[in-house]
C-alpha cells in the first residue's frame, strides 16, 4: 500500500496526517486514557517521576510485579502526542496485563517541542535505554529482554532507539528484544507541510535524518507493526511501508490491522490482552 501524498492539497494533507483532524472527538479518548490511567495507578501501585536524564521531562515511572520472577521481561512504554503533547499518564492503564504477568515496565516522559527538537528527544530516547539496561537487574529485570511499546510518535521514537545512529558518548548500544508499533509515524516529509510543524519546528535536514523507514532497525528480535483501518489511507500507508521496510532489511516483521480501528482506538485495544493487538504484543513479551 503505497500513497502518493504530495498530489494532495494543504487541507488534505492535513486530514491525512494529523490524526487530531481525522478523528473529530479524539478529546472524548484523551479524557479515557487518563481516567483509566489514574484508575491503574491506584490499582498497580508504583516508583514515580524517576529521573534517567537531566532534561526536565526526562522521567519515568517504574512498575513491578507483585510476584517477582528473577530475570523477567522489562517492557518500556512510550507514549505519543506528536512530539508536542501529552505525557506517561496517558499510557498507565496499558500497564497491568504486562506486570499481572511478571513483566517490569517502565513508562517514560520525555522533553517536548518546541521546547527542545526532535533530534533531542531521540537522544533522550537512547539515554533511557542506556538507564533502563543498566538497572533493571537491579530491578528483577533480564536487561536481554527489553521489550519496546510505543504509540503514535511513540512507536517512532522506538524505532529510532533501536536504528538511530548511536552515540559514542553512550557506550555500547543495548540490545531491545523486541518492538511494538502502534499506529506510528516513520516518514516525516508530510510533515513539514502541515500544522503541528508549527510547533515541531522540523526543516528538511532533520525530517530526513529521523525517517526511519529510510534506515530502519536490523536486529535479531521481531517487530509488529500496527494500525487501524479507520485511520486515514495515507497514514496507514506509513505502518505499511515500514513493516515493508523492515522486512526487506531482514528483520522479521509481523504486521495488524485493526478492524474499526482508528488513531486513538487501538491504543485501548493494544492495552486489551483478549484483543488480537494486545495478544500479539504480550505474547512477542513472552508473557503468553
Amino acid at each position: 500500500m503505497s500513497f502518493d501524498w504530495r498530489s494532495l492539497s494543504p487541507q488534505d494533507l492535513e486530514a491525512q496526517f494529523n490524526p487530531r483532524m481525522a478523528v473529530p472527538d479524539f478529546q472524548q479518548h484523551f479524557d479515557a486514557y487518563v481516567e483509566r490511567s489514574a484508575a491503574a495507578r491506584a490499582a498497580i501501585g508504583g516508583d514515580y517521576d524517576l529521573r534517567y536524564g537531566a532534561g526536565p521531562l526526562q522521567t519515568y515511572d517504574l512498575h513491578k510485579p507483585k510476584t517477582p520472577q528473577p530475570g523477567a521481561p522489562l517492557v518500556v512504554l512510550i507514549h505519543g502526542g506528536y512530539w508536542r503533547g501529552l505525557d506517561k499518564n496517558t499510557m498507565t492503564f496499558a500497564i497491568p496485563p504486562y506486570t499481572e504477568r511478571g513483566a517490569v515496565v517502565v513508562n517514560l516522559n520525555y522533553d517536548l517541542c518546541p521546547q527542545v527538537s526532535l533530534d533531542a528527544i531521540v537522544r533522550e530516547m537512547q539515554e533511557a535505554l542506556v538507564h533502563v539496561a543498566g538497572k533493571a537487574a537491579a530491578w528483577g529485570a533480564d536487561p536481554a529482554r527489553i521489550h519496546v511499546i510505543g504509540h503514535s510518535a511513540g512507536a517512532h521514537l522506538a524505532a529510532m532507539m533501536v536504528a538511530a545512529p548511536w552515540p559514542a558518548d553512550l557506550g555500547p548500544q543495548p540490545m531491545v528484544a523486541s518492538l511494538g508499533l502502534i499506529s506510528g509515524v516513520y516518514s516525516l516529509e508530510p510533515v513539514l507541510h502541515i500544522s503541528v510543524n508549527e510547533s515541531i519546528r522540523l526543516d528538511g535536514a532533520m525530517a530526513a535524518r529521523n525517517s526511519v523507514t529510510n534506515f530502519p532497525p536490523r536486529m535479531k528480535g521481531p517487530v509488529l507493526v500496527s494500525c487501524g483501518d479507520a485511520e486515514p489511507d495515507a497514514w496507514q500507508a506509513q505502518s505499511v511501508e515500514f513493516h515493508q521496510a523492515c522486512r526487506n532489511a531482514g528483520t522479521h516483521t509481523d504486521f495488524i490491522r485493526m478492524a474499526g480501528g482508528n488513531h486513538f482506538t487501538i491504543k485501548f485495544a493494544a492495552a486489551d490482552p483478549t484483543h488480537p493487538l494486545g495478544g500479539a504484543l504480550l505474547r512477542q513479551c513472552g508473557l503468553r
